[in-house]
């Protein structure tokens, strides 16, 4: 369970480090997560921030659209996991 999790810990700090966030934000948002692990709130606020980024800041709109498809991608297997997790698997 612990592997699993720092796997999404994982994932969450490459995908900071790759998108053109403020370096605030970038330091908020690890420290949230090495306290609380992923969060509902974190995912929702790295979309909104994301969505807010001006296109000048990206290589290409491509790199955009990339970027908010993996991050819309993490955020939905996530919620499955965790759902999953939730959910009793006994007869």
């Amino acid at each position: 369970m612990a592997e699993r999790s720092q796997l999404e810990k994982q994932k969450v700090v490459h995908l900071i480090q790759q998108v053109p966030f403020n370096d605030e934000e970038k330091t908020l948002w690890l420290k949230s997560l090495e306290q609380n692990g992923v969060t509902e709130t974190l995912i929702d606020e790295m979309h909104e921030k994301l969505l807010s980024i001006p296109n000048e800041k990206f290589a290409s709109d491509w790199m955009r659209a990339k970027f908010t498809t993996d991050l819309a991608r993490f955020a939905r297997q996530w919620r499955m996991q965790t759902a999953s997790r939730q959910f009793k698997h006994g007869r």
